[in-house]
């Protein structure tokens, strides 16, 4: 075997597409071409005197089964197959949870599961850590807003843009807004078949965990707070309007956003179509899956939801409050109730 042959690098391989073409060598490699007998495999012409059509480019290939499967993976669901999935993600939940992957049930260390591991303990740490750190520039006024609502209520486009609200100036906790931090630190247990965000009913108490442990820090420093919830429990709610005046908050302000369930129910679903939608074409953690059946056991003869009555319930504890009806194409102020201070706003 011949040792001194000349190597070839990368850059002679870069280099090659910038050297000029042998003079002549396509003419003549056509005429050649054109000299072959009709039918030739490499002749121009068939043997019927057709011209050859000609052959793709180095470009061209055929898709593949793989390539057709792929993209069959990316593109939205339709109907019938979206209402399968919706089954599938029910069927597949139902057993994790037997199967006890709930992260209460895998990484607590104390019978009644309220005790996390030394390592989770960790990650929860730097959950709280991160998100206090991006709310640094919110001051400590001791202000706090409890914002209520179903499902696809729309809390948040209503506190943005409706409830003369500036959000910069609070930090806010929302359980959800933690389950999607975990997702991002793969802390949600993977379930074969289903998005992270998907499975992410699986760390609900941890999620419920977290979002605590933050408000205590933020509670403790007096920080301005939105506590982003639904409002379906009046004994939650109220206990969160007096760890807020235990710790010194003189002016808490709710504010509730009205649809009916079956509205939520149909917005939930939605949502979490378009996350699935979106995570299939590699955007994101996929949508966050809410059984119909759990948005419909709110539903309340007097008031239409046990949310609103929960508001209700518990809107004469707060120095100010108001009522949106977001039904409709766009959130509607429906009635507000003025504290003794700052009667300008709303």
């Amino acid at each position: 075997m011949r040792t001194d042959q000349p190597r070839v690098t990368d850059d002679d391989l870069a280099d090659s597409e910038s050297l000029p073409e042998r003079a002549g060598g396509r003419d003549e490699l056509r005429r050649r071409l054109e000299r072959l007998p009709p039918g030739h495999p490499s002749s121009p012409v068939e043997a019927d005197g057709k011209p050859r059509p000609p052959e793709p480019g180095l470009g061209y290939r055929q898709p593949s089964d793989a390539d057709r499967a792929d993209e069959a993976d990316r593109r939205p669901l339709t109907d019938a197959e979206h209402a399968e999935h919706v089954g599938e993600v029910r069927a597949l939940l139902d057993k994790a949870r037997a199967d006890g992957l709930a992260t209460d049930q895998q990484h607590t260390i104390d019978p009644a599961r309220e005790v996390w591991s030394g390592q989770r303990d960790a990650m929860h740490d730097s959950i709280i850590d991160d998100l206090y750190a991006r709310a640094s520039d919110v001051p400590c006024e001791r202000r706090a807003i409890i914002a209520g609502g179903l499902p696809g209520a729309g809390k948040s486009t209503v506190l943005e843009h409706y409830a003369d609200i500036d959000r910069s100036q609070y930090l806010t906790i929302n359980p959800d807004d933690i389950k999607e931090e975990m997702g991002r630190r793969d802390m949600i247990p993977p379930v074969s078949g289903l998005s992270p965000m998907e499975a992410s009913d699986l760390v609900h108490e941890e999620s419920s965990y977290v979002s605590r442990q933050l408000a205590l820090r933020a509670q403790a420093d007096g920080k301005n707070v939105i506590w982003d919830i639904t409002m379906s429990s009046r004994a939650s709610t109220e206990r969160r309007i007096d760890e807020l005046r235990s710790s010194g908050y003189m002016r808490i302000e709710g504010v509730f956003i009205d649809i009916p369930v079956e509205i939520s129910v149909s917005r939930a679903d939605s949502r979490h179509r378009e996350g699935q939608d979106d995570c299939r074409a590699g955007d994101g953690l996929g949508g966050r899956f809410i059984p119909a059946e759990m948005i419909r056991a709110q539903a309340d003869p007097e008031w239409g939801s046990r949310n609103r009555k929960t508001f209700e319930e518990v809107k004469a504890l707060l120095d100010r409050w108001c009522l949106f009806d977001n039904s409709g194409p766009a959130p509607v102020l429906i009635q507000t109730e003025r504290g003794k201070e700052d009667h300008d706003h709303y």
